[in-house]
């Protein structure tokens, strides 16, 4: 199977392997600008953001790059780093893989980007495995989260009532999938591997 690798452009956004200029924002993300948490599992308790061991993981991934990135640094169409991806398998099991997303500015929200990166992301994954389904979770209380998810054509599979646990309120835990075939015939335009 052929690989695709990136950087990857898709309308008005870049899916690019992170830099190290790049740990200048993510520092910013995780120690000052952190609104982007309170939607990101904030359930789970952060490590306190270490700059020097960020750079030391950084630096050995630039030497030797995945053949499949499993994170990917996103960038507008002017070059301005908003935020990222990631893929993972639920509860580690390698048939379930799943993608996730991250955008922690304020202003870089609504206007497209996220969705458009979200769609180059799963595109990237279906071309690059043999995977026929891919999955997103989120929780009950990220109305923004479960909008992009279902515009994009993922539907909910998944739900475990009260198990998360969000400033004082409970809310369910949220598994959504879509299938290689499914995605396809709703994005047509995308390029990766199809």
């Amino acid at each position: 199977m052929k690989k695709f690798t990136l950087p990857l452009n898709y309308k008005n956004i870049t899916l690019r392997p992170m830099r190290e200029s790049d740990l200048v924002d993510e520092e910013r993300w995780n120690t000052v600008e952190t609104e982007w948490g309170e939607w990101d599992a904030p359930w789970e308790e952060d490590e306190p953001f270490d700059m020097e061991a960020e750079r030391e993981k950084l630096l050995k991934k630039i030497a030797n790059p995945p053949v499949v990135y499993s994170v990917a640094e996103l960038d507008t169409d002017e070059g301005r780093h908003i935020g990222g991806l990631n893929h993972y398998y639920i509860d580690d099991d390698k048939s379930l893989k799943a993608v996730g997303i991250a955008i922690p500015p304020i202003d870089a929200r609504r206007n497209g980007y996220g969705k458009n990166a979200f769609i180059l992301w799963i595109a990237y994954h279906f071309a690059n495995s043999d995977a026929e389904e891919i999955y997103t979770q989120t929780w009950s209380g990220n109305m923004p989260m479960i909008k992009l998810a279902e515009g994009i054509g993922f539907v909910e599979i998944g739900r475990i009532k009260g198990i998360r646990k969000v400033r004082g309120a409970k809310y369910d835990a949220l598994t959504f999938s879509i299938t290689r075939i499914d995605f396809y015939k709703r994005h047509k335009d995308v390029e990766v591997g199809k």
